[in-house]
């Protein structure tokens, strides 16, 4: 019965990702009305099981290894006796998103997965020294820090893609050709954040899952990759409109530079096997157009609204994970 709960709400957590996350890499180009939601959920599908299927498993050892000290048991995340706490993890992590998309707010759901496992690292190093877990902090700090420069990154790639882009339209002619080139860049660059939060989030997400299960990284990915499509295809639309249309109006060049650069910010960390942001890094790119478009078109309002949320929420979700672990302990 627990392993079935813990499938479930892993599923929860994934499906959650899958409705606030979307919006990272069809946001912009839905809300440039470049193509329409039904078939920019189609590439999703497609990318985001094929980025997990590839590369999800780097982000996954990280979150279901790497940030939570062995004890004597070894893996806490792995050990039948702390089962309470996988279900802590994942319940924090999972209502915490389910709130934000309720709202429309794309947070980050990786700094929610690392917050909660955070709270039930601290909650086990308090209540039960005998068992020798810590908290891996060194690599909590280096986490921390790539959360910072990831929206920095982020602006800046979209900002210099924006401005090259601009430059090489000026010398194309005939308008037609220009739509169509921006029309096949906007695409490609979808599938790549796709594909990027195939291999960011769904490893992220499913680290927990992957220790706990013992399930093959390529089983795991797969499982959290389906639950992610269920998620958009069910639940996105209200993210996707906060990303497409509530920071900064776009026009196909600058929704093509924010979402490659965003993309290609996301894709850099993976390689490092540490979990970032796609909302940050998108947001971050947005944000960085519409500087370089110009300061007044961006809706400050939301975007304050949207970093303040950035803020609490690994700190939200680490509280909320530790009073669900002194819960789960009980029963």
């Amino acid at each position: 019965m627990i392993e079935i709960a813990i499938v479930a709400l892993g599923f929860f957590v994934a499906w959650n990702i899958g409705a606030n996350d979307t919006a990272n890499c069809i946001g912009t180009a839905v809300g440039s009305g470049i193509i329409t939601k039904k078939r920019a959920l189609l590439i999703v599908a497609f990318f985001v099981l094929l980025g997990a299927s590839l590369e999800g498993w780097k982000n996954m050892k990280t979150v279901g290894e790497g940030i939570l000290i062995p004890g004597v048991g070894g893996n806490p995340l792995a050990d039948p006796s702390l089962s309470f706490l996988v279900i802590a993890i994942l319940a924090a992590a999972g209502s915490w998103v389910l709130l934000a998309t309720f709202f429309g707010m794309p947070i980050s759901t990786s700094q929610s997965m690392i917050g909660a496992v955070l709270g039930s690292g601290i909650f086990l190093s308090l209540t039960r020294p005998e068992i020798g877990v810590g908290v891996n902090y060194r690599k909590i700090g280096g986490i921390a820090l790539s959360w910072v420069l990831n929206p920095m990154f982020a602006a800046l790639i979209a900002t210099l893609l924006m401005i090259i882009l601009r430059s090489l339209i000026r010398t194309t002619r005939g308008l037609l050709a220009i739509n169509r080139i921006l029309t096949i860049l906007i695409l490609i660059s979808a599938a790549y954040s796709a594909y990027t939060l195939g291999a960011n989030d769904v490893g992220t997400s499913t680290g927990v899952i992957y220790a706990k299960m013992g399930w093959s990284t390529r089983l795991t990915a797969v499982f959290g990759a389906l639950a992610l499509i269920v998620g958009a295809i069910t639940f996105s639309s209200r993210v996707i409109g906060t990303v497409g249309k509530g920071i900064v109006p776009l026009d196909a060049i600058s929704a093509f530079a924010a979402q490659f650069g965003a993309a290609m910010t996301v894709w850099f960390f993976v390689q490092l096997g540490i979990p970032v942001s796609t909302s940050q890094a998108l947001v971050g790119g947005i944000a960085g157009v519409g500087l370089a478009k110009r300061s007044s078109m961006i809706n400050k309002r939301n975007l304050l609204k949207i970093s303040v949320a950035w803020v609490a929420t690994p700190l939200i979700v680490c509280l909320i994970s530790l009073l669900f672990s002194q819960l789960f302990s009980l029963v």
